[in-house]
């Protein structure tokens, strides 16, 4: 669960492993310039980060702030149970001044008369949920309307013909002077609001916040920004519209411009690294029960690097070093006999959990499909070449397979052989690995693989057991 009290408080500086204080400071320019770019969608997968990069965005504004912006922060999900996004908006504005600020009197006074139409008089609830403290601030008239709701009258509700048509022929007049009021506020400090987790609310109240935004919020000097999954977002549009929408086009008739994180960033040698493969690093190294000297083992980083890591989010990365630090507080030290090769196995074995239950379960029969597990390895058959530089670029995954050679149905490893060669370099090469990780003793060297009776298919089984004797995440 997102913890907002510590995320809201959180800078680039002091973290941004995925690069993404650049991108921040080109949204800056954006809102600075000229250039008419409200509403502006950022736009992300779910579990990718995007309410932490709002709150980073929202403190970097803050710290240099020239232009003297008020940026409001709004969840559209914590809101939607109130069902006005109206008032969530204008509630937002208003905590920008004390409750004693003539500014903050006026705009609610402005406020009111178009929030009385569009919600029915409005509910008592609502208002205490959206001014608090300050409900003082609601003029009398609108005061005596809720006490007679509070008193069970229904005459607000059941008003006649003739006094719905008059209130709507003040529509348009009271939105125009909401808008007013709202500009004049803005004129001074312009107005920046962050809109997020609006793909996770009720399809009627999504639409809602969209209507509200384009009919309402698009004055001068305030800039509106929407923090949000824009596929989800569209579906939720054709759930409220019907399928044969084109959700595209409703969508993008409300916005500007659209910025997109970036799932990946660029290493020093200019290749591409997923960002879930940078934060596995990151949460391994922040976990306060992984032990130092599991996270100074650098064959486990390479695990996510040859996964398609793609299946899983950012939450889901927390949820697999949740695993590790699991089988952490399970394991039995005293029966280690090598440590480098159990943290490699309790990384890759959560891995599968997270990604695929079901290939994980075949492992304590050892009926793994070869095809199955080789293509969760992204690998096909693989050989292994007397070049040992070669080998130890892809050390963990060749290590790996040779661990898992006896579960499955078929060998998947070729040790290259030279006939003509009485060195056999390819159980050489074996050899080499496996002392590396202490396993030497484990090789059968007849049959230049992992032994049958090796420690670790047991080691294997009893971790996989582990994993799903408790319900780890779901």
């Amino acid at each position: 669960m997102t913890d907002y009290s510590v995320m809201k408080e959180l800078t680039f500086d002091s973290r941004d492993e995925f690069t993404r204080k650049p991108i921040a400071e080109k949204i800056i320019k954006l809102l600075d310039s000229d250039i008419d770019v409200s509403p502006l969608i950022i736009d992300g997968k779910w579990g990718t980060g995007k309410t932490e990069f709002c709150f980073k965005l929202k403190n970097l504004i803050e710290a240099d702030n020239p232009n003297n912006y008020k940026v409001g922060y709004v969840n559209a999900f914590q809101a939607d149970h109130a069902n006005e996004p109206l008032l969530t908006l204008i509630a937002e504005v208003a905590r920008f001044y004390d409750e004693k600020d003539d500014k903050r009197k006026n705009f609610i006074k402005n406020a009111v008369p178009y929030l009385r139409l569009i919600s029915g008089i409005g509910l008592k609830a609502g208002l205490g949920f959206a001014f608090g403290r300050y409900a003082a601030d609601i003029p009398d008239a609108l005061a005596d309307g809720m006490e007679e709701i509070k008193d069970g009258s229904k005459s607000f509700i059941d008003q006649s013909l003739e006094s719905m048509i008059k209130d709507q022929v003040e529509a348009e007049k009271n939105l125009s002077t909401l808008r007013n009021a709202l500009s004049d506020i803005a004129s001074t400090n312009p107005i920046i609001l962050l809109i997020d987790e609006l793909d996770r609310c009720r399809p009627d109240f999504a639409v809602m916040m969209l209507e509200t935004i384009k009919h309402v919020f698009d004055v001068n000097n305030v800039q509106i920004i929407l923090i949000t999954n824009a596929e989800q977002l569209k579906a939720t549009i054709k759930h409220s519209y019907g399928s044969e929408t084109n959700s595209h086009d409703y969508l993008y008739k409300f916005f500007k411009y659209q910025i997109n994180l970036p799932t990946s960033i660029k290493d020093i040698e200019g290749r591409s690294i997923e960002n879930n493969v940078t934060y596995f690093r990151t949460s391994v190294q922040a976990s306060k029960v992984i032990p130092q000297e599991f996270k100074d083992n650098q064959f486990i980083y390479e695990i996510p690097t040859f996964l398609d890591l793609r299946k899983l989010s950012l939450r889901k990365i927390e949820q697999t070093v949740r695993c590790i630090e699991t089988l952490i507080i399970f394991e039995d030290k005293e029966q280690s006999k090598s440590r480098v090769v159990e943290q490699i196995l309790m990384v890759f074995l959560s891995f599968i959990y997270m990604m695929d239950e079901e290939l994980l379960k075949q492992i304590p029969n050892g009926c793994v499909i070869n095809k199955e597990f080789l293509d969760f390895m992204q690998c096909t058959r693989l050989v292994l070449p007397k070049n040992r530089l070669i080998v130890e670029k892809d050390y963990t995954r060749s290590l790996i397979l040779m661990l898992f050679n006896k579960l499955n149905n078929h060998h998947n490893i070729h040790i290259s052989r030279d006939d003509y060669d009485e060195s056999n370099q390819g159980e050489a090469i074996l050899r080499n690995m496996l002392a590396k990780v202490d396993l030497e003793a484990e090789s059968d060297i007849y049959s230049g693989y992992i032994s049958e009776n090796s420690y670790m298919h047991a080691y294997i089984k009893h971790t996989v057991n582990n994993l799903l004797l408790f319900d780890i995440v779901k």
